[in-house]
């Protein structure tokens, strides 16, 4: 195990699957607009426990981390396909099963579902693309060298 490797993909794989959290919520809310708050059962924007919300990225990015440490030795290609390739692979395992129980019982508005099914298509891959970097022969320090120069 890489716990360096993992935490690096849970810190840096949190800000990224958040980030396009919100853009995919907003790109599905221009196409079929909903308000967030209006659904029911959501806890309002003034509720402290509602900032929860916004760990659930690095949660995800976290235990996506731990899984691709795992994995990594059998995936085979190069380096885009490796992350495509996982990213695929927590769509199937996380975005679909979820999109599932939420649509089969309960009354969510199209946008809501538009916009979790973006964010496991675009940010999954993203995210297993980042992993690839980050568990790369020189991930870590290329990462560092970039991080220096901003």
């Amino acid at each position: 195990m890489h716990p360096k490797k993992i935490i690096i993909a849970g810190i840096f794989g949190g800000f990224l699957l958040l980030v396009i959290n919100f853009l995919c919520g907003f790109i599905a809310n221009a196409l079929l607009p909903y308000t967030i708050f209006e659904i029911p059962g959501m806890r309002p924007m003034t509720d402290p426990f509602a900032a929860l919300f916004f760990l659930y990225p690095f949660v995800l990015a976290f235990t996506a981390g731990i899984l691709y440490d795992f994995i990594h030795p059998v995936l085979r290609g190069d380096s885009a396909r490796n992350g495509v390739v996982f990213g695929l692979l927590l769509f199937i395992v996380v975005t679909i099963p979820n999109q599932f129980v939420i649509w089969s019982s309960m009354y969510y508005p199209a946008g809501f579902y538009l916009s979790s099914i973006l964010y496991g298509i675009i940010g999954f891959p993203l995210f297993g693309i980042l992993c690839v970097v980050i568990w790369g022969k020189e991930g870590v320090e290329a990462l560092k060298k970039e991080y220096t120069t901003i």
